[in-house]
C-alpha cells in the first residue's frame, strides 16, 4: 500500500522545508479573516470523554444546519466524527458485517475511497457520473450493494437534481441496495437547478447515510469533525462501533464546530465562487477544457497537454508548486489538474500563470516532438 501521487508529492514537500512551496493542491476553502470563535479555553474539556455520539451542543447545532436545509432528522438520527473519511469508514465495515460485498461508486472517485472500501473487503466498481447518474444504473443494485455518490461531485463538479434524486431514492427503497450521499460540498451549489440538499427529499432513512464534515464546508480540516446522518437503529450501531474504535471524537473540536456551525461559512462561499469565475476565464483564454461546475470548491481543467504528471513534476522543479492530478483519482485515464477555487485570489492568480507559462511549453514541445 503506497501514498496517492498527492501523498507522494506533499512528502516531497515536507521533505524540503527550505524550499519556497506553495500548494495549490488541498480544495479546502480558505477564510478570508479567521472566524471569531469564542476562546475553548479549559483543561476541563480534554479531561474527559464526550459522549460517543457527539456532544449535546454540537447535535444540536447540526440539527439547527438540517434542518435550514429541509432535512428534518433529530439530533437521534445523528453522530459526530473524526470527519467524513471516518464516517465512511465506520459505515463500510458496519455494511461488510450485514452482507454487502460490493460498491459501486460514481467516478472518477478519489483513490482514497475507492482503496479504503476495497480495504474492507468490497469488490469496487466505478462507471463514470454520466453512466451511473445519467443512466440511472443504480435499477440494476440489490441488497449486497452500496453506492456511493457525492453530490457536488469531486472532481468535475456535477450535482444531483430533483427528479434523479427522487428516482434515486425510489429505487433505494424498492431495491434495497445501501445508499452513501457524500454532501462534504454541500455549502457549494452554484447551479440553480441542481440540488443543494439531496437529504431533504429522503422519506426513509433506512439504508441511507449522509456524510459531512467541517472540513470543506467549514474550511475547517484539522478540527477532525464530521457527522453521519442515519436512521436512528443504525446510528446506535455506529455509535457503538465508535464506542470500541476510538470511544470518542474531542470535546474541545467539537466545541468549535458548533460554534462554526452556528456562525455560518458566507464568506468562503463567496470566496469560492469569485473563485471559479477567476478560473473559468483563465481557462478559456487559455485554451484549456473545462466546463463551469454546478457546485464544489474547485474547477476541474483539462490542461491540454499530453501528460499532466509531467505538468506537475515540472511545475515543482520550476514554481515549486503543488498542483492534484487526475491521477489523485480512480480510473485516471483522463489529462486534468483539479484547480482550488477557495484560496487567496493573488496566490491564485500567481499559481494560474505559471500553469500557463508549463503548460504551453509542453504543448509546444509535443508538437515539436
Amino acid at each position: 500500500m503506497s501514498l496517492t501521487p498527492l501523498g507522494q508529492r506533499l512528502a516531497e514537500v515536507a521533505a524540503s522545508p527550505e524550499e519556497p512551496w506553495e500548494i495549490l493542491a488541498e480544495n479546502v476553502p480558505v477564510w478570508p479573516e479567521p472566524p471569531r470563535l469564542q476562546a475553548v479555553g479549559s483543561w476541563d474539556l480534554d479531561a474527559q470523554y464526550a459522549p460517543s455520539q457527539g456532544t449535546e451542543e454540537l447535535l444540536e447545532a447540526l440539527r439547527l444546519r438540517q434542518r435550514e436545509q429541509g432535512i428534518d432528522v433529530g439530533a437521534e438520527s445523528l453522530l459526530v466524527t473524526n470527519g467524513a473519511f471516518d464516517g465512511l469508514g465506520l459505515i463500510a465495515r458496519h455494511l461488510t458485517g450485514v452482507g454487502v460485498r460490493r460498491a459501486v461508486c460514481a467516478g472518477p472517485v478519489l483513490l482514497s475511497v475507492a482503496d479504503l472500501l476495497r480495504d474492507v473487503g468490497l469488490d469496487v466498481r466505478v462507471p463514470d457520473w454520466p453512466e451511473l447518474v445519467g443512466g440511472r444504473s443504480w435499477s440494476a443494485l440489490g441488497p449486497g450493494d452500496l453506492l456511493y455518490l457525492n453530490s457536488p461531485h469531486n472532481p468535475t463538479g456535477a450535482c444531483l437534481d430533483e427528479a434523479t434524486a427522487r428516482d434515486l431514492f425510489a429505487a433505494q427503497r424498492r431495491l434495497g441496495f445501501a445508499l452513501v450521499l457524500d454532501l462534504v460540498y454541500d455549502a457549494f451549489v452554484h447551479d440553480p437547478a441542481a440540488l443543494a440538499a439531496p437529504p431533504a427529499l429522503v422519506e426513509d432513512w433506512r439504508g441511507v447515510y449522509g456524510l459531512n464534515s467541517f472540513s470543506k464546508n467549514y474550511g475547517a480540516p484539522g478540527l477532525r469533525v464530521g457527522w453521519i446522518t442515519a436512521d436512528p437503529q443504525e446510528v446506535d450501531r455506529l455509535t457503538a462501533r465508535m464506542e470500541w474504535e476510538r470511544i470518542a471524537v474531542s470535546t474541545r473540536a467539537q466545541s468549535q464546530a458548533a460554534q462554526l456551525c452556528k456562525l455560518g461559512n458566507q464568506p468562503l462561499t463567496e470566496r469560492v465562487r469569485a473563485g471559479h469565475r477567476l478560473v473559468l476565464d483563465w481557462a478559456r483564454a487559455n485554451g484549456m477544457g473545462v466546463s463551469p461546475p454546478q457546485g464544489g470548491t474547485h474547477v476541474w481543467v483539462e490542461a491540454g497537454v499530453p501528460d499532466t504528471e509531467a505538468l506537475a513534476d515540472a511545475l515543482m522543479a520550476e514554481h515549486r508548486l503543488v498542483v492534484t492530478t487526475s491521477a489523485h483519482y480512480h480510473p485516471a485515464g483522463s489529462r486534468h489538474i483539479r484547480v482550488p477555487t477557495g484560496v487567496e485570489p493573488a496566490f491564485l492568480t500567481r499559481s494560474l500563470e505559471a500553469v500557463s507559462a508549463v503548460s504551453e511549453r509542453l504543448r509546444r514541445s509535443a508538437a515539436v516532438g
